[in-house]
This record gives structure tokens, C-alpha cells and sequence, in this order.
């Protein structure tokens, strides 16, 4: 019997399709053991456990409430969202900000919610009910980042208008303001010292209680610069671990531009007993807009313009792990209390929740 060419066509298909389907599985494993099993929680390690999404636009900021049941996050959607941390269901949203959302603060008890936006104002709310209690007004400056003291009492605001301001919680009475281009602010675990993160680059030790400059830390200029401005960026994140020994700061890495103005580096580890730069370098080109200390201090994540976070060792600065965000950009990185957990926001409006150990 001869075959036309459209028969000859159809059966090459034919046995070209039956061959492909042969070949997904193995002759050792039956078609109902192709699917899916369930991931262990071993598997899950360094993996998302779930993605959370409902804002509308780029999660700026994030908090994991002390008892480490309540994950925060402040958007330039203009809202404030409570998530449940253990199922990630969206437990309640907080709006009445005009502006972005871009820096959060919580009291040590876990009661008290302070969200910071380009509204320049603050707003004080109870994290309960989600009740606005008051706002407090930081002037003509919008506010670039917000601290609250350990015992509960001050909040601290920094704004465009090169002033920290603090605020009795309790009244919201205007305290004290100090002035410094602050982009980034950090608390000290005993509450005695406040850390700004300037333009400059550099970073201000002040005593909470009375407002005192204790010490400043200047970064080194670039060696062999192309131009004699160069000097290093400025401070776009910060962290202090909780035995007071170190501090991190992210900045920004210009080097793929024509005309470098920075050092290049957007990584800095200090030791705070010293006062001395332990380690300076640079992750790649763009800005490190989150950084995070895990609650032991042996380790530190950041994030930025790359799409991951990257894990390391904060006495060695050596790369432990990377994870792989695939988010735009990462905004801001919290670790659980336990540091079992990682939490990361991002420009394409989702949070991701990162499962490190079990």
C-alpha cells in the first residue's frame, strides 16, 4: 500500500508525540508516582513557604512583632497591612496615610504600631483593634525612617528636613530634635543608644536619653578614585546586632556609571567596640536598600537591586547562602525572634516568607 505524503506526515507526528511521552517517565516509575509529593519541611530550607500578596504597589517596609505571631508591612499603596505570620492570611489593613508608607516601628510589648510616610507624618495606632490613636507631625520634611525607644516610651522620627525628632508616645509631645541628614535610623538593644545612617555616609552615635552626640563613624575615602569628589555613598539601610558588637550598613555602588561619585562599595561591617570598618565591599552595582542582623549577630542578609538576598557571616564577611528572590528588588528584610524565619518586601508588591532552619 503506498502512503501519500500527508499520511507519511501524520505518522512521523504520531511517533514522534508517543515518543516524547515515553520518555517524562522513567520505566521504574509509574505514571501516579509522576506527580508532586509533598515538600518536607528539611526540603523547605532556604525556600519560600509562601508568598503574601494585597498590596497594590511596593512593599517598603516590614515588622515581625515580638511574639513573633504578626508580620507588618507598610506600602507605597498607601496602606499598613497585619498578616498572620504561621498561615499568611491577611488579618486586617490600616489606612488614613496620604503618602507611601516607609518605615515601620512596634513597642516592645507588641501593643503599640508607629507607620512613618512620605506624608510627613507619623501615625501612632493600637495593634489590637487597629484604632489610629494620634499623628504627629514632622513639619515640612517627609519622613525617611522611624525608631521607638526599648522601654516603650519615645519614638524617634527622622525626616527630609535634616532633623530626628522625639515624640512622647504616651502624649505625643515634641521632646527634643537634633539635626542630621539621617536616611536610616537603628536602636541599640539596651535602648541607650540611637543610630543615624547619614548621606554622607557617615553614621551619628547619640544617647537616647539626652540627645548627646557620643561618637561619629566615618568611612574611609575611595583609594585611587577617578575624581577627587568620590567619596563613600550614603547610608541607605542599617542594623545593630543585639549584643551591641556590630553594625551593618548598605549604600550604593555606582560603578557602572560613567562619572563615579562613591567608593563603589555597598556593603559595610563595623565593629562597634572598636569603631573601626571590618569589612567593605560591594555585593554589585546599585543600591543595598535592606539589611538585617539574625538575632544570634553571627550572621546578616541583604537586599537590594539584585533580585535576592544574599546571607553572610558577620565576623568574616564571607557568603553563606544567596536566596533566590526573583521579586523587584528587595525593599526591606526582617528575621523572626528565633531567626528561623526570614521575611523579604519587594517593588513588585509581594512578600516572601523564607523558611532558614527548622
Amino acid at each position: 500500500m503506498k502512503l501519500s505524503f500527508k499520511d507519511l506526515k501524520l505518522l512521523t507526528i504520531i511517533a514522534l508525540t508517543t515518543s516524547n511521552v515515553a520518555c517524562t517517565i522513567p520505566p521504574s516509575t509509574t505514571a501516579a508516582e509522576s506527580f508532586p509529593q509533598p515538600i518536607s519541611k528539611q526540603e523547605q530550607l532556604n525556600q519560600v513557604i509562601f508568598t503574601l500578596s494585597g498590596h497594590s504597589d511596593s512593599v517598603k517596609a516590614i515588622k515581625i512583632t515580638p511574639n513573633g505571631e504578626t508580620l507588618i508591612s507598610g506600602s507605597y499603596d498607601r496602606t499598613v497591612k497585619l498578616w498572620d505570620l504561621k498561615t499568611g492570611k491577611l488579618l486586617k489593613t490600616l489606612e488614613g496615610h496620604k503618602e507611601a508608607v516607609i518605615s515601620i516601628a512596634i513597642t516592645p510589648d507588641g501593643q503599640i504600631l508607629a507607620s512613618g510616610s512620605n506624608d510627613n507624618t507619623v501615625k501612632i495606632w493600637d495593634l489590637k483593634t487597629g484604632k489610629l490613636l494620634r499623628t504627629l507631625n514632622h513639619n515640612k520634611g517627609q519622613i525617611t525612617s522611624i525608631a521607638i525607644s526599648t522601654d516603650g516610651e519615645t519614638l524617634i522620627s527622622a525626616g527630609t528636613d535634616k532633623t530626628i525628632k522625639f515624640w512622647s508616645l504616651d502624649n505625643g509631645e515634641l521632646q527634643r530634635t537634633l539635626k542630621a541628614e539621617t536616611v536610616s535610623l537603628a536602636m541599640s538593644a539596651d535602648g541607650k543608644t540611637l543610630f543615624s545612617g547619614n548621606n554622607d555616609g557617615t553614621i551619628q552615635l547619640f544617647e537616647t536619653s539626652s540627645g548627646k552626640l557620643l561618637q561619629t563613624l566615618t568611612p574611609p575615602k575611595p583609594e585611587n578614585p577617578d575624581f577627587d569628589f568620590q567619596k563613600a555613598s550614603a547610608v541607605s539601610s542599617l542594623a545593630v546586632s543585639n549584643d551591641g558588637k556590630f553594625l551593618v550598613n548598605g549604600g550604593y555602588d555606582d560603578s557602572h556609571q560613567s562619572i563615579k561619585e562613591t567608593d563603589g562599595n555597598n556593603i559595610k561591617v563595623w565593629n562597634l567596640e572598636t569603631g573601626k570598618l571590618i569589612h567593605n565591599f560591594s555585593v554589585g552595582i546599585g543600591g543595598i536598600d535592606a539589611v538585617a542582623i539574625s538575632p544570634d549577630g553571627k550572621s546578616f542578609a541583604s537586599g537590594g537591586y539584585a533580585y535576592e538576598i544574599s546571607l553572610w557571616d558577620i565576623e568574616t564577611g564571607k557568603k553563606l547562602r544567596t536566596l533566590s528572590a526573583k521579586q523587584g528588588g528587595v525593599n526591606a528584610i526582617a528575621f523572626s525572634q528565633d531567626g528561623k524565619i526570614l521575611v523579604s518586601s519587594s517593588g513588585n508588591k509581594s512578600i516572601k516568607v523564607w523558611r532558614l532552619s527548622n
